[in-house]
């Protein structure tokens, strides 16, 4: 699968893919910015929302964000649909709505993809990895 950038301002581009979200009763469209410093899929509490889940206490955590502000935010399971595969990922569910878009991370994401950038060619090659046998 191959995107292009997606262009914020004349002057900047993001590696933002068209990414499908699902709960047991809700789909909704949305964007994924590729972050391969992120540790893990982040999507807005909002999202969860719509999604109808229900975040508790249990599922609190507490991590590290940009500028090493501590961000509160709740474990969540969703299934995630990228092109043509479709796979289930614990993700967190934070308060990051000002983003407008999800953060792809290294479990949830590059766990399922063997992904390359190319800024110079503005394009996002993605390949889905062979879904892994216990």
């Amino acid at each position: 699968m191959t995107f292009s950038y997606l262009e914020i301002t004349s002057k900047i581009r993001r590696p933002i893919i068209p990414i499908i979200i699902k709960s047991s009763t809700t789909v909704i469209l949305y964007s994924g910015l590729i972050d391969s410093g992120a540790d893990y899929c982040i999507f807005s509490l909002e999202i969860a929302k719509k999604l109808g889940l229900t975040l508790s206490k249990k599922d609190r955590i507490l991590f590290v964000g940009v500028g090493k502000k501590q961000v509160k935010g709740f474990w969540g399971e969703i299934e995630i649909r990228i092109s043509d595969k479709t796979y289930v990922a614990k993700v967190i569910f934070a308060e990051i709505s000002e983003f407008g878009h999800g953060i792809l991370g290294q479990k949830g994401f590059f766990d399922h993809f063997d992904v390359a950038l190319s800024y110079q060619k503005q394009s996002i090659d993605i390949s889905p990895l062979e879904d892994k046998k216990n």
